[in-house]
């Protein structure tokens, strides 16, 4: 078999074996091989180390052994494993830099030991996960429940124990762990097996959050206390099965209709049967439940059955007639909009008496004299915000009458005002203070008018996470703002609502966000992340047109760590001392680590223009923290063409043809920005050398082989002298560096980064 994959189809795409070949299969190593299908043969011996570049394998149905931890060799192509009905031991190996594409992970019917691998909860774009009929054992980690895509989890035939790892919201939790840890809204979950376990404790109420559910298995598991209310709120549920537990009370009334499958025998319930169930035979009931009553009275004959046929016409035609007029009142309302909307449309016309022709200087000139100075630079959040502009306002009510029809792409510009009193007004110093996404101070000494008129106010879902800042859509669109900064992401403006607080409100480029549902769901986890050092997300607002998506945090007086190392100077700021810059790497460092061991997730864009530097104590704040998991993979495609473009990817982002942002990235990025503390200068910068240019990593890296890492070090702090450390401190941070920027395998865990810059401040 080792010949027939390496020699015999180096250039197919495909292979499927649906005979009986018995013997070993060591390794695959085509490289045009992209679907696998070996199963149902007699396949013996261990598992290949390698399977080359195919994304699909399926090896079930056959004989193979030896231990599952050789999976850590496979490499990050594979999207779907079966390796199901096979003599397997061990258990998943717990990498986090790999299989980031997996969609599918199947390998049933073994004899896998163990605890199931946190690390399953952790894959971007896992689907499916079916470990079923193994010897897993141990408690259940909470992230399978709330993994970002996962909606398929068969883990029944183990011996899992302790308490279903979902929250009780009655304030009280049903396990140990960290209910931090679990977002907002939970997962896409639409089938869940947890049957045959050692599964104890009462059934958390918040399994009413799983909404998707159409299975869930829980037989033959200890489970007790009464069956929550909460459960019927799956309105989803086609097939439920609570048998061969302990479970005791009433069985709670309003369970869907649409239940095809409904099984709760061998229990201790009581009470009375709820009448849409008793549809299902005795056998969904019992035997056990002795207290249980299934009411005859209600068990429908021939005339209740007549009588529910005319009722039931009678319902039908009530229907029909509502449908009717709903039908006819929602075509007038049409009709009266569009004479509206016609004659709107020619009273602008005959007012301007340009139609929609671009502002004239004259006509600026005049409007200017007319105008407030706050009007000269409104734009409405209503409108894509895709042109420069300096100052800017969210219009309100007062200004819905004015050039209502000029769509977002008949935007136009005025020449750039030089100086006037409005000018000054309506902007704040240049100093480039920022928030959620620190602006590129370059961009920021020419600013042009822009006169965006919208019949839109925000009228969307405005989402708020806590209710310590308090406001309306409303309140957002009227709210003065001016630009921030720009990213890969969209356009940030810093926005005052009627009351004087400041946000940071980032409207997302055009079809970049993902899908309302994955949006809401992954920015609710997102918007459940706290950290001293990480400015956190205030909301977010959806609305109807597909430009119109903005993410909302609170503003922060600060800068940019890239400009406080490369234009210090052109800001009067004063130079970062040795033992500053070893702060700011520490608190970069305690939010990642806090990031990757507490939460799970990569930050996936960490880099110095997102790192800000309160001024008052130069202590770091983090800011863009896993923006991926809301984009589209155009979006996350252009994220990582940004950071790459700014020298901030790792190298094996260049050989994968979809990169995704891991927590071994992150190190990475951490690594880069060290040695930019330590240089002042930015990633991504070519510096001259005598053998022609190199990037910051590979100067570094040089001067490192050479030993002249002295003359890496930026001479501001050189100069300076030092008190807080010196040469010994600057040299233990480049080793970190270094260490940071080697081949992911060898990189360290960012716990480590964490405490070896600790322990130099100590």
């Amino acid at each position: 078999m080792y010949n027939i994959l390496a020699t015999m189809i180096p250039s197919a795409s495909s292979f499927s074996l649906f005979f009986s070949y018995t013997g070993p299969i060591k390794r695959v190593t085509s490289t045009n091989l992209k679907y696998l299908n070996l199963s149902c043969n007699s396949l013996e011996g261990t598992l290949p180390i390698t399977f080359g570049s195919c994304s699909v394998v399926d090896l079930s149905g056959n004989m193979l052994s030896g231990n599952l931890s050789v999976a850590r060799t496979w490499g990050n192509y594979l999207q779907t494993i079966d390796l199901s009905s096979n003599r397997l031991i061990g258990n998943w190996p717990n990498e986090t830099t790999q299989f980031l594409r997996l969609t599918s992970l199947r390998i049933s019917n073994n004899l896998l030991a163990g605890e199931l691998p946190f690390v399953l909860g952790t894959y971007p774009e896992l689907i499916s996960i079916d470990l079923s009929l193994n010897q897993l054992h141990g408690t259940l980690p909470g992230n399978v429940f709330t993994a970002v895509k996962l909606t398929f989890l068969n883990l029944s035939g183990n011996s899992f124990e302790g308490n279903l790892p979902l929250p009780n919201h009655d304030g009280k939790n049903s396990t140990s762990i960290d209910l931090s840890i679990l977002p907002v809204q939970t997962s896409n979950l639409s089938f869940v097996d947890l049957s045959n376990n050692s599964l104890n404790g009462s059934l958390p109420t918040g399994i009413g959050d799983l909404s998707a559910l159409t299975l869930l298995n829980l037989r033959q598991n200890n489970f007790t206390g009464q069956i929550p209310r909460a459960i019927t709120k799956l309105k989803n549920l086609l097939y439920i099965d609570l048998s061969s537990n302990q479970f005791d009370g009433s069985i709670p009334d309003g369970l869907p209709d649409e239940l095809v499958q409904f099984n709760v025998s061998y229990n201790n319930l009581s009470g009375s049967v709820p009448s849409n169930l008793l549809k299902f035979p005795d056998s969904s009931f019992h035997p056990g439940n002795e207290l249980l009553v299934l009411p005859l009275s209600e068990s429908p004959n021939g005339s209740d059955k007549s009588d529910e046929g005319r009722h039931g016409m009678k319902r039908g035609i009530l229907y029909a007639l509502i449908v009717c007029v709903v039908v006819f009142v929602t075509g007038i309302i049409v009709l009266l909009l569009v004479h509206w909307k016609i004659n709107s449309w020619k009273s602008s016309e005959k007012g301007t008496g340009q139609g929609k022709q671009p502002v004239s200087q004259g006509q600026s000139a005049q409007r200017s004299a007319e105008t407030s100075t706050t009007e000269m630079h409104d734009v409405s959040l209503g409108s894509s915000p895709t042109a420069e502009s300096g100052a800017v306002s969210l219009p309100g009510k007062e200004r819905q009458h004015e050039s209502q029809d000029v769509p977002v792409d008949a935007a136009y510009f005025n020449e750039p005002i030089a100086s006037s009193s409005a000018h000054k007004d309506n902007t704040t110093s240049m100093m480039p203070s920022s928030s959620s996404s620190p602006p590129d101070a370059r961009t920021q000494h020419h600013h042009s008018i822009l006169r965006v008129h919208s019949p839109d106010k925000l009228v969307g879902d405005l989402h708020l996470f806590d209710n310590s800042v308090v406001f309306t859509a409303e309140e957002l669109s009227r709210a003065p703002a001016e630009i921030i900064g720009r990213s890969c992401h969209g356009t940030s403006y810093k926005a005052t609502l009627d009351n004087g607080y400041m946000l940071t409100v980032k409207w997302l480029k055009e079809g970049f966000a993902k899908s309302k549902k994955e949006f809401s769901r992954e920015i609710k986890k997102l918007g459940s992340v706290k950290h001293p050092n990480l400015v956190p997300l205030r909301g977010f607002y959806w609305g109807p047109k597909e430009h119109e998506r903005i993410i909302i945090s609170d503003y922060v007086d600060a800068t940019s760590l890239s400009t406080y190392l490369s234009e210090f100077e052109e800001w009067n700021l004063p130079p970062l001392s040795v033992g500053q810059r070893l702060n700011i790497a520490t608190d970069i460092a305690r939010c990642l680590d806090y990031l990757h061991n507490e939460r799970v997730i990569p930050h996936g864009n960490i880099k110095s223009s997102n790192v800000l530097i309160q001024n008052s104590t130069l202590s770091a704040l983090v800011t863009d923290y896993s923006l991926h998991r809301l984009m589209t993979p155009t979006g996350m495609a252009e994220q990582v063409l940004n950071a790459g473009a700014l020298g901030y990817s790792p190298p094996e982002f260049s050989s994968t043809s979809k990169p995704c942002p891991s927590l071994k990235s992150d190190v990475y990025a951490i690594g880069v920005i060290l040695l930019e503390l330590l240089t002042g200068k930015i990633a991504g910068e070519i510096i001259c050398v005598n053998d022609g240019v190199v990037d910051l990593t590979d100067w570094v890296r040089m001067l490192a082989l050479e030993e002249r890492v002295s003359e890496c070090y930026d001479q501001h702090i050189v100069q300076a002298g030092s008190s807080d450390g010196g040469p010994k401190v600057l040299d233990d941070m480049l080793h970190i560096a270094i260490r940071c920027i080697r081949s992911a395998s060898e990189r360290p865990e960012i716990r480590t980064v964490f405490e070896d810059l600790s322990s130099l401040s100590s």
